[in-house]
């Protein structure tokens, strides 16, 4: 299931850009992804992986690498987790986990996500044992430290919090000192990236454009994907709404019969939510906290073995909402991160087609949209954040040989100074304006935003405006 058909979602921003450098040098592959914080180890071996002649495209290779780290995942979450469970409920763990719409998600990017997950896997599994294997687990958490800061630097914290607590201080000694001396090559770059941290991160994909009103949006989509995925139909979320109740009950109750691994878990959580809501926009907090998926489905469990009337039905409840999920999935239907499914192939193809021989620009959306998912499919693009834009847009609408600029943007402008709404006044004097939607809201979503006292909310996500003279 997760080898079919790599390339059904486009390639959009991290995933895109990552695409992108990866043709370049080995030095670029590091050093790019290095300025956004992001240690070089999973870009050293992908970068060396995309070198192989396997035949397949650019994409689906990239893809097929994170599918093999999400199977050796696999392994370890039977082999650390569920192989100590009964054997009714060691299967009820697997087949939550293979049947994730969460996992299918994350594990099909061309991303470091399902290492992460991996590497969360086994050292927690490992810090969860009661005869810890100290060298085997410096030697991941230094792999941790190098693939991503915030599972890396989260996992340590919490094997340091746990050896405090039974009074193992030579082995933090030893450990933070095996990880700090590797780690040394690479310090310096993190610190100089600590700084841009502490600024906050940009208001992409942002709902209100306010850093801590959204702090309750990020936490509540993070618990949304970790439990029914990201791509649900109305009909069943209003049901998995219901079955969330349950499996909050059923992950407190194993938190409760569990308290050691709560223990183990629980600073991780913390240290990483963190790091990734200081930095990142609600889409993308699931993706950076996946290490700790194997703790939630494993206090899942165990609440459903303590409560053997409710447990199996929530569980049911469950696996039924993510079979439909994961149909969801596979048909680019019910979405709530509408931009997954956002055909940019075929935006870029019906830019192709209708633009004139001439020339024709394109501009994009930087605020809430993706221009680097356009620009791999079509080469540089303008970006309304980029200060170099008017000027460059103003010369676009002079230039004779430019008959039509296309301008790609989100229908919710949160944006500084209403920055999309310029755009277009300014390209709407000068040209012809044809209106293309994309991606509808479905009549759930709607009836929501309006709830929330927006009115007149759009029907669509994002628009393609056509500007012909």
């Amino acid at each position: 299931m997760y080898f079919w058909n790599l390339r059904l979602l486009s390639p959009w921003f991290d995933e895109a850009d990552e695409l992108i450098f990866l043709r370049g040098s080995l030095a670029n592959s590091i050093n790019i992804p290095a300025t956004g914080g992001h240690p070089p180890l999973y870009f050293a071996v992908i970068y060396y992986w995309m070198r192989l002649p396997l035949g397949l495209d650019w994409a689906v290779q990239a893809r097929t690498l994170s599918v093999l780290f999400a199977l050796a995942a696999t392994i370890a979450a039977d082999r650390f987790w569920a192989r100590d469970l009964p054997s009714r409920w060691r299967w009820t763990f697997l087949s939550l986990w293979t049947l994730s719409p969460f996992l299918l998600l994350y594990s099909r990017m061309s991303r470091s996500y399902s290492l992460q997950l991996l590497i969360g896997t086994v050292v927690l599994g490992l810090l969860a044992r009661s005869n810890l294997n100290i060298k085997t687990l410096a030697a991941w958490l230094t792999v941790g430290v190098y693939v991503h800061p915030v599972p890396g630097f989260s996992l340590l914290a919490a094997t340091n919090l746990l050896l405090i607590f039974r009074r193992r201080f030579r082995d933090i000694l030893w450990i933070d000192a095996i990880v700090g001396i590797l780690y040394l090559p690479w310090l310096f770059r993190l610190l100089s990236f600590l700084p841009t941290w502490g600024a906050g991160g940009g208001n992409l994909y942002a709902l209100t454009g306010r850093l801590w009103i959204e702090i309750p949006v990020k936490f509540a989509y993070w618990a949304f994907s970790f439990t029914l995925g990201e791509a649900v139909p109305d009909s069943a979320l209003l049901c998995g709404i219901l079955i969330g109740i349950g499996v909050a009950i059923l992950l407190i109750t194993g938190a409760l019969r569990r308290p050691s691994l709560v223990w183990i878990a629980a600073p991780a959580a913390l240290i990483g939510f963190i790091g990734v809501a200081r930095w990142n926009s609600y889409p993308f907090i699931p993706a950076r906290m996946i290490f700790l998926y194997p703790v939630f489905l494993m206090l899942i469990v165990t609440g459903a073995e303590a409560h053997r009337r409710l447990g199996p039905p929530i569980l049911a409840g469950l696996l039924a909402v993510t079979l439909s999920g994961i149909w969801c999935y596979f048909h680019l239907a019910g979405f709530r991160n509408k931009q997954y499914p956002m055909p940019e192939a075929d935006i870029a193809a019906q830019i192709r087609r209708e633009s004139p021989p001439e020339g024709y620009a394109v501009l994009v959306d930087s605020t809430n949209a993706d221009p680097i998912g356009l620009e791999y499919q079509l080469g540089p693009v303008l970006e309304t954040k980029e200060p170099t834009t008017p000027a460059a847009l103003d010369r676009a609408i002079q230039d004779p040989k430019i008959r039509t600029i296309w301008f790609l943007r989100n229908t919710h402008d949160v944006s500084a100074d209403q920055l999309d709404r310029q755009f277009e006044q300014t390209l709407t004097q000068a040209m012809h304006e044809t209106v293309y939607p994309i991606e509808p809201f479905t009549p759930l979503e709607i009836k929501v935003a309006q709830a929330a006292g927006v009115k007149d909310p759009p029907r669509y996500f994002q628009e393609l405006l056509k500007f012909e003279k």
